[in-house]
C-alpha cells in the first residue's frame, strides 16, 4: 500500500515538474536526501525515481524560458575539469567496471548540481532549496534524536538503506552539516513559532548525532557548535539549545556510548580506527606508486592491489577519509581539484560576508553565507573518516555558495541603476530655449 501511495504521489508531481523545471530541482533533492523511496517495501523501493526525474527535468528545462546557461565561474571550470579527470582516472582504474558504475554515480550527480547553478538565480528559489534539505535530512534527525531519547541512547541510528546517508558516520556527517541550514532558518524566521519549531528541531537533530554513536560526528559536532557561535548572531539562543543537547547527552546516553567516546583518546589501540589508518596508508601508497592518476575509483576493492599497497597485516575496506580516498583514486592532480572546489566555495562565502556584512537588506546572504561556511566545515572535519568524498549535499552546498556572488552582483547592479539620480542635458538652441531631457531612475529587480 506504501508503495502504490508512493508511486501515485510521483506521478501527480510530472505535470508540475514539466511546467516548471525548479520543482524538478526539488524533487530531486528530496529524493537524494531523504529517499522516501528507501522506505517503502516493493517495486517503489528499488524503481530510479532518482533517474526518472531528473530526465524529465532535463526536458523541462529543454522546453521553457528558463535560461539554459552555466554561470561562468571558478567553482563551475573546477567541478567540469573535475569531471573530465575522472574519465581519464576511471580509464586506468584498478577495477574497471565497479570504476565505470561509480563514475556514471558520480556524474549523475553533478548533472543535477550544474541544474542547480542554472535554476537558482533568485533568493527565493534559494530558501526553497535550503528548505528541501532541511525538511529531507532533519526527518532522520528528529526521528534518530526521538529514538535516542526514548530509548536512553540504546539502539544506533541509521539512515535508510542503500543511499549515501545508510552509514552511521555518513548520517552523522550530514546531520552536522544539515544543522547550520537550520539555524539559518531559523535566523530568518519572523514568526515566533517558527523560530521555536527550527530550535527543538535542532535539538533532536544534535541528539540524533549523538546516537549514531560516530566517533566523527561527535567531532563534527563540536566544531559545529564552535563555529555557530563565532560566525552565528544571537548567540544566547543558540547557547540555550547547546546546553540542553549536552544535558540531554549527560542523563540519556548509555555507558557503552561513553565508552566508545572514550576511544577517540587511544586512537592508534583502537581496532577500528587502526584499520582506518591502515586504509589512509594504502591510499598513500597508491598514489606516490601512481601520482598522476591514482587507482581510479573504487580501487581498494582490488585485493591484488590492496596486498600490494596496503601495510602489512592490514584488513581490506573502504578507504575511510574524503581526502586519502580522492588521493587514492584520482592522485595527486585530483586531490589539488577537489581541495580547490572547498577552497573556493570557502572565499566566495567569505567575499558575500565582507560585502554584506553592514548591509541590512542584504543580511540573508550574510548569515546563508556563514551557515554554508559552517557546513562546508562539518564536510572537511567529518569527512576526515568517512568515505562520503562524492556526497551529493556537498557538491550542491558548494554550488550554492558559488552562486551567492552572483546574485548579490545581479542585484547591486540593478540597485545601481535604480539610485542613478536624473541626468540633464544640454542640447542645441531651438527659438532660443535649452533643450532639457531627465532620466528617470529605474526600478530595481529582483535577482
Amino acid at each position: 500500500m506504501r508503495d502504490l501511495v508512493f508511486a501515485v504521489f510521483m506521478v501527480g508531481l510530472i505535470p508540475f515538474i514539466l511546467t516548471r523545471p525548479f520543482v524538478g530541482l526539488l524533487v530531486w533533492s528530496w529524493l537524494g536526501y531523504m529517499n522516501p523511496h528507501r522506505l517503502c517495501f516493493g517495486f517503489a523501493y528499488s524503481f530510479p525515481w532518482v533517474m526518472v526525474v531528473a530526465i524529465i527535468t532535463m526536458v523541462s528545462i529543454l522546453f521553457s524560458s528558463e535560461r539554459k546557461k552555466i554561470p561562468l565561474s571558478p567553482y563551475s571550470v573546477l567541478l567540469v575539469v573535475f569531471l573530465l579527470w575522472t574519465v581519464l582516472t576511471t580509464s586506468y582504474a584498478f577495477v574497471p567496471d565497479a570504476a565505470w558504475d561509480q563514475w556514471q554515480v558520480f556524474a549523475k550527480i553533478l548533472v543535477m548540481v550544474f541544474v542547480t547553478l542554472m535554476l537558482v538565480n533568485t533568493k527565493e528559489r534559494m530558501q526553497w532549496v535550503v528548505w528541501m534539505i532541511v525538511v529531507s535530512l532533519c526527518f532522520y534527525g528528529m526521528k534518530g534524536g526521538l529514538s535516542t531519547i526514548v530509548h536512553r541512547g540504546g539502539g544506533m541510528v541509521l539512515g535508510p538503506p542503500d543511499s549515501f546517508i545508510a552509514n552511521n558516520n555518513d548520517l552523522a556527517q550530514a546531520l552536522c552539516m544539515t544543522l547550520p541550514l537550520i539555524r539559518y532558518l531559523q535566523l530568518q524566521a519572523s514568526r515566533k513559532y517558527m523560530k521555536l519549531g527550527l530550535g527543538f528541531a535542532m535539538f533532536l537533530t544534535g541528539i540524533g548525532i549523538l546516537g549514531t554513536y560516530s566517533r566523527g560526528g561527535l567531532i563534527a559536532l563540536v566544531v559545529v557548535t564552535g563555529a555557530l557561535f563565532l560566525k552565528g548572531r544571537r548567540r544566547i539562543v543558540l547557547g540555550v539549545m547547546v546546553l540542553a543537547v549536552a544535558f540531554a547527552a549527560y542523563h540519556f546516553m548509555p555507558a557503552q556510548w561513553t565508552t566508545r567516546m572514550d576511544t577517540l583518546q587511544n586512537a592508534g589501540e583502537i581496532g577500528s580506527l587502526q584499520t582506518r589508518i591502515q586504509s589512509w596508508e594504502f591510499a598513500a601508497n597508491v598514489a606516490i606508486h601512481r601520482p598522476l592518476i591514482g587507482g581510479g575509483f573504487m580501487g581498494y576493492e582490488s585485493a591484488a592491489m590492496w596486498s600490494r599497497y596496503a601495510p602489512a597485516g592490514a584488513i581490506q575496506r573502504a578507504v575511510h577519509s574524503i581526502y586519502f580516498r580522492v588521493l587514492a583514486e584520482q592522485g595527486f592532480p585530483g586531490l589539488a581539484m577537489f581541495l580547490a572546489l572547498l577552497l573556493v566555495s570557502w572565499l566566495n562565502c567569505t567575499r558575500v560576508r565582507r560585502i554584506t556584512q553592514d548591509s541590512a537588506p542584504d543580511k540573508w546572504a550574510f548569515d546563508l553565507a556563514s551557515m554554508l561556511q559552517v557546513s562546508l566545515l562539518a564536510f572537511m572535519t567529518a569527512g576526515a573518516a568517512s568515505t562520503s568524498s562524492y556526497f551529493d549535499l556537498s557538491y550542491q552546498l558548494m554550488a550554492m555558495c558559488a552562486l551567492l556572488p552572483s546574485m548579490l552582483g545581479a542585484r547591486s547592479t540593478a540597485a545601481a541603476r535604480a539610485g542613478r539620480t536624473a541626468l540633464v542635458k544640454v542640447g542645441a538652441l531651438h527659438n532660443g530655449n535649452v533643450a532639457v531631457w531627465a532620466a528617470k531612475p529605474e526600478q530595481p529587480k529582483l535577482p
